[in-house]
């Protein structure tokens, strides 16, 4: 009996995962340049596998569908996400309801400004899709944003005075829920609201924190 081929050494392993994974990266990445500027549903694995230097077999092999190719970008949204409100939380731990506020609705601004393209295509992928029986990535979706953000909620709720609200988590969400609707409309969704109201993202930032501060401080 002949003896075993012998499988790819260790190391040979590695460095094809290391090479599928920056593959991924550069696809996804390619996907948010175009999202940018153009809708989800426009969006073609063709014209992706161009941004992204290689072929559409090559995209197919890592993202089979473009509901997978979604499921990675919520992927990399979250993660993004999580991890500046990491920073937030960590950089705001010893300062007051004022400071926590500002830093969240900043970050907030920050975020969706420089992931408009994917909020988008999330947002109006949820919105096509009400009821989570549809796809189980719709669950994934709502799950994992939904506790995030009762999360950043719970950190400012720290700092809520219960002689003004006898619920302070309830309330953050509240007053958190308003700053993402408010930021959405204006970065995001912009081109769609019938009313033309612009604002510089400093001013934006500065008039949200005020809106939240207002409600979370005087009720």
């Amino acid at each position: 009996m002949p003896p075993p081929t012998p499988g790819p050494a260790h190391g040979a392993r590695s460095t094809q995962q290391e090479r599928s994974r920056a593959t991924l990266e550069r696809i996804l990445a390619a996907a948010e340049e175009l999202l940018e500027t153009r809708e989800f549903s426009d969006l073609t694995m063709a014209d992706l596998a161009r941004h992204a230097g290689c072929a559409v077999g090559t995209v197919y092999g890592r993202v089979p569908n473009k509901e997978s190719l979604l499921l990675c970008l919520h992927e990399r949204y979250m993660k993004s996400g999580l991890t500046g409100s990491g920073q937030v939380f960590e950089a705001c731990l010893d300062t007051g309801l004022e400071e926590r506020v500002q830093a969240m609705c900043s970050l907030v601004v920050d975020f969706l400004a420089a992931n408009r393209g994917v909020t988008r295509a999330i947002t109006n992928y949820l919105f096509a899709h009400p009821s989570e029986d549809v796809s189980g990535n719709v669950a994934v979706f709502r799950r994992d944003s939904t506790a995030a953000f009762r999360q950043a909620a719970a950190f400012l709720a720290q700092k809520v005075d219960r002689r003004v609200h006898d619920d302070p988590q309830a309330a953050c969400e509240f007053g958190l829920q308003a700053a993402v609707d408010v930021a959405e409309s204006r970065i995001v969704f912009g081109d769609r609201s019938r009313i033309r109201v612009k604002h510089s993202l400093k001013s934006l930032k500065a008039q949200i924190t005020a809106l939240v501060l207002a409600y979370l401080k005087h009720g």
